[in-house]
């Protein structure tokens, strides 16, 4: 089995949440799911935590081939 890094785990789930924030919200715009307040707030967390995610995982790996 492959051992996966912290930092890759963490890159990956952040890109995952990036791309379900992005769904929900063109699916509001497309009219599949019902605009509101709460979904749209919704939206904008899971993006942000997405972000943070995935930039606290580029910045361990940047300081671990620092390192090197």
């Amino acid at each position: 089995m492959v051992a996966l890094n912290r930092e890759y785990i963490e890159i990956v789930i952040g890109a995952f949440l990036l791309t379900a924030s992005f769904l929900i919200s063109f699916f509001m715009v497309i009219d599949i799911l019902e605009p509101s307040f709460l979904l749209s707030f919704f939206a904008f967390s899971v993006s942000f935590v997405g972000l943070l995610l995935g930039f606290h995982g580029l910045y361990g790996l940047v300081l671990r081939y620092k390192k090197k």
